[in-house]
């Protein structure tokens, strides 16, 4: 069973629940669909709950709850504090709730027939175990998590679901403003990309550079990766670096006169990888510092931590102080393995 909220007016709002119909082991007639949509519209979720059952016959179980979808005009026009405020009270729901933000309406989310499963819920569900082998999708947020972000005011990003004419695809990520509570604006895949390798909290992915001379693809599987982000307070100015390591394996190189054995090539892969590492950062750098002008990196915890006298002064409108900080960017890229392609001299 999912929530969705997918759009909401100051008069009301529109819920659809999201149930899924068991099936009998006899029944192999394949003509019904695995699940239905209840939608139910209230001047509070609580309202729209206590309709339900003059349509679905029954009040839901909120136990079962697993994940909850919030279309993107909510998330654009609504704190998201009220908007979670129902689930947050609820002693029925669970605080391990997946959450998620909608590219345009939620509902379109769960009219998707997916390609494998006969649930679009359970397939959003399977997605999210994927992330050990993209960098372009979010690390999973529950609904514990974004409550302590809400408390804190910290701005923060969660997981985007945008649905095209055949599926749904996990990928980006809404951005969330501390002070408004309220979605600014999405980070695309490649901005992911970055952010992943900001934070270090990517699990594993590629990376695909391109050789400087023939322009032909390289490709970094990325095995391990973290990231460490170091202030520095000089005359009470305040500055930043960050040190990305990562260890991998070249998966795959396109670079006709290539020779993997070649000590020089190997060089040369991590150099255009480190390249194509560091452009991805500064992008979403740009995206999140500049254009945003929000803090969804975590440089302030880490100002906190090394300086909290500086911090106590720094704070208060933290996300406009840091959109004119300076931070510096490091890459360090180590292939471990190159498979057996070239030849040994």
């Amino acid at each position: 069973m999912c929530w969705l909220i997918t759009g909401i007016r100051v008069e009301s709002l529109s819920v659809t629940h999201h149930f899924i119909i068991p099936k009998s082991p006899k029944d192999n007639s394949g003509n019904k669909k695995a699940y239905i949509n209840v939608i139910g519209e209230g001047g509070s979720i609580f309202e729209t709950v206590r309709k339900l059952p003059t349509k679905a016959g029954k009040v839901p179980s909120y136990m079962n709850l697993k994940v909850l979808v919030i279309g993107e005009n909510a998330a654009k026009s609504f704190d998201m504090s009220l908007i979670l405020n129902y689930f947050l009270r609820n002693p029925e729901s669970r605080r391990t709730i997946k959450v998620f933000i909608a590219k345009g309406k939620a509902t379109d989310v769960f009219e998707t027939e997916p390609y494998l499963l006969e649930d679009p819920a359970i397939n959003l569900m399977e997605q999210t175990d994927n992330l050990g082998q993209t960098l372009q999708m979010a690390p999973k947020l529950t609904l514990g998590d974004i409550s302590e972000e809400l408390t804190s005011h910290n701005s923060f990003i969660v997981p985007r679901l945008a649905k095209s004419k055949k599926d749904v695809k996990t990928s980006g990520s809404a951005v969330i403003s501390g002070t408004s509570n309220k979605m600014v604006g999405w980070l695309a895949e490649d901005e992911m990309e970055g952010w992943n390798w900001l934070t270090g909290k990517g699990k594993g992915g590629i990376v695909k550079a391109k050789d400087e001379v023939t322009n032909a693809p390289i490709v970094y599987e990325v095995l391990n990766m973290k990231s460490k982000i170091i202030p520095y307070v000089k005359d009470e100015k305040v500055s930043f670096t960050v040190e990305i390591e990562t260890e991998g394996n070249l998966r795959e190189d396109w670079v006709i006169t290539g020779n993997s054995f070649d000590e020089s090539f190997i060089k040369k892969a991590e150099y255009v990888t480190e390249k194509e590492i560091l452009y991805l950062a500064k992008k979403t750098m740009t995206k999140t510092q500049k254009d945003f002008k929000l803090d969804v990196i975590g440089f302030g915890k880490k100002l906190n931590i090394y300086y909290p006298d500086v911090w106590s002064k720094y704070k208060k409108d933290w996300d406009k102080k840091f959109s004119k900080i300076p931070v510096e960017i490091k890459v360090k890229v180590q292939i471990r393995e190159f498979g057996e392609k070239g030849r040994k001299k």
